[in-house]
């Protein structure tokens, strides 16, 4: 038996949350096996969500409304203080689920001893591109997102990556504790990057289930991007040595494999910096 804690922070955006709830509901229903509680965390919305979320509340789903925002870090957080199961599943409001999207992700938990967080791919409903698949880090060891902009997801059925996106991601409760959750210091980005660095040092990994395939309306709430510049100060900060090292050995392949089938686009300065870079790593490390 699969017992399971989703959790969603929202803000606004009645439209998506309705969507994503009817999605969320519909795509769990033919599970077998599955035990399952949705905890809704409403971050002080202002256009008419509390009174929708309090109109479905029930012994399934569990809200919970903040009298000032507090951000996705504390949201999520709180969300998992209140969740009663052993495995979290950290799930956006604007996120368009379809059946099929849990099962390849438990299978890697249950695969994997040492699996931290386990995400999917992320195709954006507006372009039909995948919009993550995972993360990786480029040579100022800032986060990118894999794959973006490509039409079909890796062909393996689970990739390993340095850190995956909480838009939604699986993980272990006691997990989840142990490295202490997500960085409050964050304001609504680079929180799950950070978290994902957290589970890499204490000795897991981070995992993509490349069968589970979700849409993501992406970057939907008010003012999520207002603090990027912030966050990802905050991050190199902290991580700049870890994120940097990784991003002399992720950053090449994935330039290469951007544009490999498009080489016209290269640019010949990044394409002589990226073989250099896989040459030397090559012979240093071998």
């Amino acid at each position: 038996m699969t017992r399971l804690s989703i959790i969603t922070a929202v803000y606004n955006c009645l439209d998506y949350t309705k969507n994503y709830i009817y999605s969320l509901e519909n795509s769990l229903k033919r599970i077998t096996n599955l035990e399952y509680e949705i905890l809704i965390v409403d971050d002080c919305s202002s256009d008419g969500s509390r009174k929708y979320l309090k109109s479905i509340e029930s012994n399934v789903i569990r809200v919970f409304f903040n009298d000032s925002n507090m951000g996705f870090s504390w949201n999520n957080n709180f969300g998992a203080s209140k969740a009663k199961y052993n495995i979290y599943a950290f799930l956006n409001n604007d996120l368009v689920l379809k059946e099929g999207w849990l099962e390849p992700m438990i299978d890697v938990l249950d695969l994997y001893d040492n699996a931290g967080s386990v995400g999917n791919i992320q195709v954006n409903p507006n372009t039909g591109l995948i919009d993550h698949a995972g993360i990786f880090f480029d040579l100022l060891g800032k986060p990118a997102h894999a794959w973006k902009n490509r039409l079909k997801p890796p062909k393996q059925k689970i990739t390993e990556w340095n850190a995956v996106t909480a838009a939604c991601m699986i993980v272990k409760k006691e997990i989840f504790w142990e490295v202490n959750g997500f960085d409050i210091s964050y304001i609504n980005g680079c929180e799950d990057v950070d978290f994902c660095i957290k589970l890499k040092k204490a000795g897991y990994n981070n995992y993509v289930a490349n069968t589970s395939v979700i849409k993501h309306h992406v970057s939907t709430s008010e003012g999520r991007h207002d603090f990027n510049a912030k966050n990802t100060e905050i991050l190199l900060k902290k991580w700049h040595s870890v994120t940097e090292n990784w991003g002399e050995s992720e950053w090449p392949i994935a330039y290469l494999q951007r544009y490999a089938r498009q080489w016209w686009r290269f640019n010949i300065v990044k394409l002589i910096k990226a073989i250099w870079l896989i040459i030397r790593r090559k012979f240093c490390f071998s």
